[in-house]
């Protein structure tokens, strides 16, 4: 399938008629960050030497990899484009589970997986890239006509995961702060308002780019939730700000560097900022998504579903059905699980989704994914490759193409 579309003139202003649009911290859509020296970028924080390009190494010469061949019209500027449902898998789920579940979707109309990798796990010494997780996984998706996504996160509800450890010193304004989450626990996200985490960020998802770019079944890469949480140590305006400014020049930079690889950024809180992420998304053509699917809560009807209808068609959708979304309606609120089936109508229907990200969950007192297989087995679900999803390429891109299956 290829899809040829004209460029157009995007209408900025929309946003500011809905009243979401961002205050402060320099976060606005005529952001040149494309193009920033992130090698001589001085800190914010620290007057230490910033840090300075390095070699690169991925650690996988001797991983087998699947290169594929792209067609030859999918040059820069061409979109590989597999819309469709895909099945998420934590970062620490095991090969054998992912090899297990690949195996059994083999024959159903799901189009691919989604493995979520921790910058640390992809970074574990400075320098020292290591992307065999990701190359054994989209090399087994590709051997089962599946594609593949990257999740990558650099915020976790758990302490001491996300960060490589190198981070962790002053040149890097301490690398990561600490937040409270919902269910009294200590999680922590990378300290993004620092320019060297910031280069040092670019540089991994440059190398990711140079290696995955141009594989026909490296669908896309996805970047983890904007939530900024509530920090235990307290952070000043000038770094909150100063964190949107960069996460939106790391947007931009990670579309030009991906230039025929759908880049996905997870949209959720704090409002006052999303305007002018989402401005920013709409005129790099980076894709929205939002972590989490449900189908009755406020604040997501209020602060972040809305866009969707503004964004539709114009840049790639993809919302991700979180393992909290298969037993709560909404966030915080009681075990009310809702059908499956409402889930996938609701992600398909109300949030216009290209892409669907179910997340494996197989829990013993509640079996979301025999849940979500039933469904994807049943008589009814939609026989065409995206299941039912809107395949129209986006209007951002000046074309896409479907390598098959």
């Amino acid at each position: 399938m290829k899809t040829l579309i004209s460029h157009w003139t995007l209408v900025l202003g929309l946003l500011a008629a809905l009243g979401l649009n961002a205050c402060g911290g320099g976060d606005t859509a005529a952001d040149t960050s494309a193009s920033l020296p992130l090698e001589t970028s001085t800190s914010k924080t620290t007057n230490e030497k910033p840090a300075q390009m390095p070699t690169y190494s991925t650690g996988t010469s001797e991983q087998p990899f699947h290169t594929g061949t792209l067609q030859p019209e999918a040059a820069a500027g061409t979109m590989k484009w597999n819309p469709g449902h895909y099945v998420t898998f934590s970062s620490d789920t095991t090969d054998d589970e992912i090899d297990a579940r690949l195996d059994e979707i083999r024959k159903l109309p799901f189009k691919g997986i989604v493995v979520r990798a921790f910058w640390k796990q992809l970074e574990p010494r400075k320098d020292a890239y290591n992307f065999k997780r990701i190359d054994r996984h989209l090399n087994l998706a590709a051997a089962n006509g599946k594609r593949f996504f990257l999740l990558l996160t650099t915020r976790n509800f758990r302490t001491g995961v996300v960060a490589p450890d190198y981070l962790r010193a002053p040149l890097f304004d301490g690398g990561v702060y600490q937040y409270k989450s919902s269910k009294d626990t200590l999680g922590e996200n990378i300290a993004l308002w620092d320019d060297n985490v910031r280069n040092r960020l670019a540089l991994l998802i440059k190398a990711l780019a140079r290696r995955y770019d141009g594989n026909p079944y490296f669908e896309g890469i996805i970047l983890n939730e904007t939530a900024f949480g509530q920090p235990v140590s307290e952070v000043s305006d000038e770094n909150r700000a100063a964190y949107y400014s960069n996460l939106l020049q790391i947007d931009s930079l990670a579309r030009a560097a991906f230039t025929r690889t759908v880049v996905i950024q997870f949209i959720n809180f704090p409002p006052q900022r999303t305007g002018a992420l989402v401005d920013n998304m709409l005129n790099k053509g980076v894709g929205f998504g939002s972590p989490d699917v449900f189908l009755a809560d406020e604040d997501h009807e209020k602060y972040v579903y809305p866009y969707t209808d503004l964004v539709q068609r114009r840049i790639p959708i993809g919302m991700q059905v979180e393992s909290d979304s298969y037993i709560h309606r909404c966030a915080g609120c009681a075990f009310d699980p809702p059908p499956v089936k409402d889930l996938y109508t609701f992600a398909r229907d109300r949030l216009h989704s290209n892409y669907i990200f179910w997340q494996y969950v197989q829990e013993p007192w509640y079996d979301a994914w025999t849940k979500v297989k039933a469904l994807f087995r049943s008589a009814g679900f939609p026989s065409d490759p995206a299941g039912g999803l809107a395949t129209a390429c986006p209007r951002r891109y000046a074309a896409c193409v479907s390598n098959g299956h």
